[in-house]
């Protein structure tokens, strides 16, 4: 931990212990200019959460109720304070329709552009911050029988902190990877197989065909919000954009996009990885530097140029940057991808986790219809059954 950043948690603890005979009252915020009076409070919350993602902070989710959370789905952000500092945050969402027959709940931001948000709690009171967070979620979000997290990561804390009067059920949901910065880049290339090498080794002779080959690392006042431009061209000339799936294909997620940005730049997170030769953009990256981590979120690369594998010659280039600056510990790339292999990634376990209130009749039958459904789901002869039945269609 760097010098400037032990100073601010110091200063932090010593303020926050000032304030500990202060009692936690929970504000709830439904307005988008209500909420941005928090910004500045909310990002440095963020900023101390080991396991906070970047799509837990202001800049994400303010875009996201902006853009994604359209009537008739409802949004609340629950906003926990002590004295006048900022000490939790709970962003929820309700649905029309809810997935459980047995009774009502609500739900943290979550479709594939937001998929990993979860409470934001200072480490110092992280305990008594999460019950009275979840006190006031039944209180103020319409009295819900449960509430879903949805693929936090496995070392967050709301996965661990007791949960008094709620039953919890907890499953596995995936892993996403994350490649520890090596200390020294030559002996972790070594390390990755002879055919990924042999590969880049390729790629990057067939790179040299070009005139003005460029790879830039743009952060701080270089990453400019009006990049995304550049980027989501890069992306469209992918698959992505024959599938239509790339951002340029939808006006909600150009719109989305360009607000997460701004307010990102805003914060000082954001970072762009673009790779030019020609005076084209052959491949970019939409990037998160936040704490010690770099999340790289979106990727991009122009197919016209694919037998240069100008994508992951530009990861390349920036492992390398990474290895020799040491400022970051881990690329976090938080999903999976078969290719992420041939770069020796890591991986980290995400989990859903549900709560329900134990003093309802629903919240107690939603919860053992869950259990029950999960143990059939696992239960040997449901598998035998599916077995016999993928034999017969085959």
């Amino acid at each position: 931990m760097s010098g400037p950043e032990q100073d601010r948690n110091h200063m932090y603890a010593m303020e926050l212990q000032q304030r500990k005979t202060a009692t936690i009252r929970v504000l709830a915020v439904d307005d988008l200019a209500e909420l941005a009076k928090f910004e500045l409070q909310w990002n440095d919350l963020v900023s101390r959460c080991a396991t906070a993602t970047p799509m837990s902070s202001f800049p994400w989710l303010s875009s996201y109720f902006c853009h994604f959370a359209k009537p008739p789905t409802t949004w609340v952000c629950l906003m926990a304070v002590q004295g006048d500092l900022l000490v939790g945050v709970l962003p929820l969402v309700r649905h029309q329709r809810s997935r459980w027959s047995s009774g009502q709940f609500v739900q943290l931001p979550n479709n594939p552009h937001t998929i990993s948000v979860d409470a934001v709690l200072a480490p110092e009171v992280a305990p008594e911050v999460f019950r009275a967070l979840l006190a006031a979620a039944r209180a103020r979000a319409g009295r819900p029988t449960a509430l879903a997290f949805q693929r936090i990561r496995e070392d967050s804390p709301t996965l661990s902190l007791t949960t008094p009067g709620l039953f919890r059920s907890s499953q596995p949901a995936g892993q996403g990877a994350f490649l520890p910065i090596p200390a020294d880049f030559a002996e972790y290339r070594r390390s990755l197989s002879r055919n990924f090498r042999n590969n880049l080794n390729k790629a990057a002779n067939k790179l040299r065909g070009f005139q003005d080959v460029r790879m830039s690392i743009l952060s701080g006042s270089d990453a400019e919000p009006d990049l995304l431009s550049r980027f989501t061209t890069v992306e469209a000339a992918s698959w992505k954009g024959g599938a239509e799936t790339a951002i340029q294909c939808s006006p909600v997620l150009l719109d989305f996009y360009a607000d997460v940005v701004r307010h990102l730049n805003r914060a000082g997170w954001l970072e762009w990885h673009v790779l030019e030769a020609d005076g084209q953009d052959l491949a970019a990256n939409l990037c998160i530097r936040l704490r010690r981590s770099l999340f790289v979120w979106k990727l991009g690369y122009d197919a016209a140029f694919s037998n240069c594998s100008p994508g992951s010659l530009l990861l390349e280039h920036v492992v390398r940057q990474l290895s020799t600056e040491q400022t970051i510990d881990e690329i976090d790339l938080m999903t999976d991808q078969h290719w992420y292999r041939n770069w020796g990634m890591a991986w980290r376990s995400y989990w859903d986790s549900t709560v329900y209130w134990k003093g309802t009749l629903l919240g107690t039958t939603a919860y053992c219809s869950d259990r029950l459904r999960d143990r059939l789901r696992r239960h040997p002869l449901r598998h035998r059954i599916k077995r016999h039945f993928n034999r017969g269609n085959a």
